[in-house]
């Protein structure tokens, strides 16, 4: 049969009947071209069912006629049926893609794993637990739950998912699980991932000892004395009974850490509240830069306190008071005026936004005592006074805080200088102001100690001192000259 004719015998065998179309497809094979062309019109009744020994008689036909003859059968319940079957088998993996498909495979365990699973037992000594090996793994009743810890004993039911870690990977016997070593180990991967990220920690303080406080951030962790900011250090003499008392105040209270070591094998984990009270205030620091303005009061406690000024926390910040701008009156040393953790009002002088550094005064959040003077004081008045200091060439005496005059000794004489003490009050007259240079000329009137007032003769020459400047001696020797 050529492929014209086998063409027209495929077209046809769609609705060749069972019995006609199993002898046609016999005779079909030895038919010529043109006979087999007839075959194909004479195919027209037959039905669907011998479609496959239609295209059997067809095997040495050329690939376009098969493919017609295939087309043919495609209607027939049997013939799809061997199609579909053979397209199965085509499409039949290997035994190796097989176990690739998900949960074909069982999975390799290892010692330390923590993986997931579901609870297939239930029995008083042990739990089975299906992680998909051959056999189930066993959760011995020891493994189950750690006696000494705060949390409750877990329940399980059947069909539940248990997270557990593999004691012993299966071998000739099941595998050995834990669940108990699994929520340790849970516990420790999220410390691991604390640390790796830099965390702070809010943790409570459980325990004390003479080397610093237990605290609880899952696992307990060591808080050494050194890096204990909320512990407040005696004397290097304090006793260990004293050190005890203060630490054992910080039972139970929260304290903000930041592991600074971590080593799981050896089971150490150490944290500091230090390191995280630096990092809080940096941060703190920063949101306070923002918020500073110059010129802005602000209420702060006194944090240290060194010989040329005060620093001041603001609250996440500390800036700096310096000593001249610690009050109007004269300031020799600021632990006159200060003591640490007291409450005070700053005045913001100057921001440093780059270095970070903040400029305060506290003399400037009050009332300048110059700026309305005049209301106070005047030409020839008598005044009370008290002398605050002596010099060579006069006495400063206080009028009022943050007011100080002059008494110059040129008016007064070194034998008159020599007869007066700091802390001798007396009266005075006020020869001349001048608020804007902050200066005040004084005559002592009756000079003398507090509880034996004694009468200075003369009249003094003054100059008020201005107690931001270092050149008062100046001012003073050059009054003496003029004078």
């Amino acid at each position: 049969m050529n492929p014209d004719a086998a063409s027209e015998v495929a077209a046809a065998a769609a609705a060749i009947d069972s019995d006609t179309a199993s002898e046609v497809a016999a005779a079909a094979a030895a038919m010529d071209s043109d006979t087999a062309s007839e075959v194909a019109a004479a195919a027209a009744a037959m039905d669907s069912d011998t479609a496959s020994e239609v295209a059997a008689a067809v095997a040495e036909m050329d690939s376009d006629a098969a493919s017609e003859v295939a087309a043919a059968a495609d209607t027939s319940p049997e013939a799809s049926g061997a199609a579909g079957e053979a397209a199965s088998l085509d499409e039949l993996e290997s035994m190796e893609d097989l176990l690739r498909e998900p949960g074909g495979e069982m999975q390799g365990i290892s010692r330390g794993d923590v993986i997931e699973g579901v609870v297939v037992g239930v029995d008083p000594d042990e739990l089975l637990i299906d992680v998909r090996l051959k056999s189930e793994g066993v959760v011995p009743q020891r493994e189950l739950w750690d006696s000494r810890s705060d949390e409750p004993k877990p329940n399980f039911s059947l069909g539940d998912t248990a997270l557990v870690y593999v004691v012993q990977p299966e071998g000739d016997g099941p595998a050995l699980l834990s669940v108990r070593r699994a929520a340790q180990e849970k516990v420790w991967r999220a410390t691991e991932e604390l640390f790796e990220n830099g965390t702070i920690i809010e943790a409570t303080v459980q325990e004390y000892n003479k080397g610093g406080v237990l605290v609880d951030v899952g696992p307990r962790g060591f808080v050494p004395l050194s890096q204990l900011t909320s512990l407040r250090r005696g004397p290097a003499d304090e006793t260990e009974e004293e050190l005890n008392a203060k630490l054992s105040e910080l039972v139970e209270r929260k304290i903000y850490v930041k592991i600074i070591e971590l080593d799981r094998r050896r089971n150490r984990l150490i944290l500091s509240e230090r390191v995280a009270e630096r990092e809080m205030r940096a941060q703190r620091r920063e949101v306070l830069l923002d918020e500073l303005q110059v010129g802005q009061v602000r209420k702060g406690m006194v944090s240290n306190i060194c010989s040329f000024g005060a620093f001041i926390d603001l609250g996440g910040a500390d800036g700096l008071a310096h000593i001249s701008e610690l009050s109007w009156s004269r300031v020799e040393s600021p632990e006159e005026i200060l003591r640490p953790g007291q409450e005070v009002d700053v005045y913001v002088l100057a921001l440093d936004r780059v270095d970070k550094k903040i400029a305060l005064s506290m003399r400037r959040a009050t009332t300048d005592p110059w700026a309305d003077l005049e209301t106070r004081f005047g030409e020839n008045q008598v005044v009370d006074g008290e002398v605050i200091k002596l010099a060579p060439f006069g006495a400063f005496v206080r009028l009022e805080e943050g007011v100080e005059g002059l008494a110059h000794a040129s008016d007064l004489g070194n034998a008159a200088l020599d007869s007066v003490h700091e802390g001798d009050q007396g009266t005075f007259r006020i020869l001349s102001m001048d608020a804007q240079r902050r200066r005040i000329r004084l005559s002592p009137i009756e000079l003398g100690p507090p509880d034996d007032a004694e009468e200075a003769d003369g009249v003094l020459a003054a100059v008020a001192e201005n107690p931001d400047a270092d050149l008062d001696s100046a001012d003073g020797d050059q009054n003496a000259k003029m004078d």
